[in-house]
């Protein structure tokens, strides 16, 4: 009686072994298959510090001024995704974003705190010329990036605002925030790459860009006001497009002030 079933145990532990080598150079298929069938990324926002190391402040005062640009930078890539995640909502209307948006916004502030105190605890060190003014300029560029997540909290207001009062802006107002976003969104983008690379051309690109913004912060003022007077829209949308446009506008003065600091 044993034999057989030892025979069957055989059988069924070869058949497992044989299936699962037939099938393992297929497991990269089938994790694509899956995640296409199950779309969305890891949504886990880091709020610690990743470069920050106290021990490189007594040692090499050098490489740890480079460990807090590093640190820098990344606070700025959260400013990227917080307006990134921003324009998504502004186009779906989708308030399940605001939640990122808010732990983008604490994870800056974490940053800021933390980067801040190590760059204190730096300018104890000895530093030469040059990376003093490097120090200096990372304290402005902490700063600034801190207003642009300040601005992106303003602008997730006025969009919680506009959903819960149902103020429904025109089609061509949507259009011209959504192109103005775009827009000041690159700028930021470019301003935390010149910073990261120390990119001087890129750096006189981002200035020349937010003069752009200023322009059509203007313009598009003036094309609300004509759109209010003919009745097109309605005060409170007015002052939601308005308010929104200006937030923009000042995202840009600070992603200039960033790109400022790598010219100087």
């Amino acid at each position: 009686n044993l034999e057989p079933k030892m025979q069957i145990a055989f059988a069924h532990g070869t058949f497992n072994i044989l299936n699962t080598i037939i099938q393992l150079p297929f497991i990269g298929v089938w994790a694509y298959v899956v995640t296409k069938l199950i779309p969305g990324e890891d949504s886990v926002i880091e709020y610690k510090p990743k470069f920050l190391d106290k021990n490189l402040i007594i040692k090499s005062p050098s490489v740890a001024l480079g460990q807090a640009k590093m640190e820098v930078v990344r606070m700025g890539e959260y400013s990227i995704q917080g307006l990134e995640e921003t324009l998504k909502i502004l186009k779906t209307d989708d308030a399940k974003l605001i939640g990122k948006v808010g732990q983008l916004e604490e994870a800056i502030n974490n940053l800021d705190r933390k980067s801040t105190e190590y760059l204190v605890e730096l300018s104890k060190q000895s530093l030469s010329t040059h990376d003093s003014q490097v120090h200096h300029a990372l304290f402005e560029n902490i700063r600034d990036i801190e207003r642009i997540g300040d601005h992106v909290e303003n602008i997730i207001e006025l969009l919680q605002y506009k959903d819960s009062n149902r103020v429904r802006l025109s089609e061509q107002a949507m259009k011209e925030l959504e192109d103005m976003f775009v827009f000041t969104l690159d700028t930021v983008k470019m301003s935390i790459e010149s910073l990261d690379k120390r990119d001087l051309s890129l750096a006189q690109q981002v200035i020349e860009k937010e003069n752009e913004i200023d322009n059509m912060e203007r313009r598009l003022r003036k094309l609300h006001i004509k759109r209010l007077n003919e009745g097109v829209c309605s005060g409170s949308a007015g002052i939601v497009f308005a308010d929104i446009v200006s937030n923009l506008e000042r995202i840009g003065d600070h992603a200039s002030n960033i790109a400022e600091t790598v010219i100087a």
